[in-house]
């Protein structure tokens, strides 16, 4: 009995030296975020950014630049949109970049494996990037959201790599632009 009040004088006195404002609990969710993002290992590169400020660890953007492949320097950035019940749910991940790809649509929505029915709560953050990563280096035909682009990969690697250097640069593939990322 005596420990609950010292526990209730302990939130008082944590609630007048926070100027009367009560503390925000941090969710289950943001909690593990929180670790994800601390034990990140980014490569050279790849990059993290929170436009909505570093207190907001439930949505940041990822900007990828891969440096071998078919998007060899191209920059790609992706949104990631983390519910508070994480890590039971998958974040919502969406390419901002408009990109030629097999695995990414014109709309942004990416084939990941993990971000479906792979999810698993012992999957991280940087399990996620790394699929992504690995998406740019080795584009999965097999499992296509853009399937113009996988048949292209599929038929003629040589033509896929043309019509990716194009919309790169910011030219049309297909009947549809692509803005620069080069």
């Amino acid at each position: 009995m005596i420990k609950l009040f010292s526990v209730k004088q302990k939130q008082k006195e944590d609630a007048q030296n926070n100027n009367g404002r009560p503390i925000k609990k941090q969710s289950a969710g943001e909690l593990r975020v929180q670790k994800d993002i601390s034990e990140l290992n980014l490569a050279k590169t790849t990059a993290i950014h929170f436009p909505n400020g570093k207190d907001n660890l439930l949505s940041f953007e990822i900007t990828i630049r891969p440096d071998e492949g078919y998007y060899q320097g191209g920059t790609f950035v992706f949104s990631f949109s983390i519910s508070q019940v994480y890590p039971h749910e998958a974040p919502k991940v969406k390419c901002k970049t408009k990109v030629y790809h097999p695995n990414i649509d014109l709309e942004g929505n990416v084939c990941l494996n993990i971000l479906r029915e792979d999810w698993k709560p012992v999957l991280s953050i940087n399990s996620i990037i790394y699929g992504l990563q690995y998406l740019f280096l080795d584009p999965n035909p097999d499992d296509p959201l853009n399937h113009e682009a996988a048949e292209v990969l599929r038929d003629n690697p040589r033509q896929f790599e043309q019509s990716v250097r194009r919309s790169m640069a910011g030219g049309y593939v297909g009947g549809t632009h692509f803005p620069r990322c080069i």
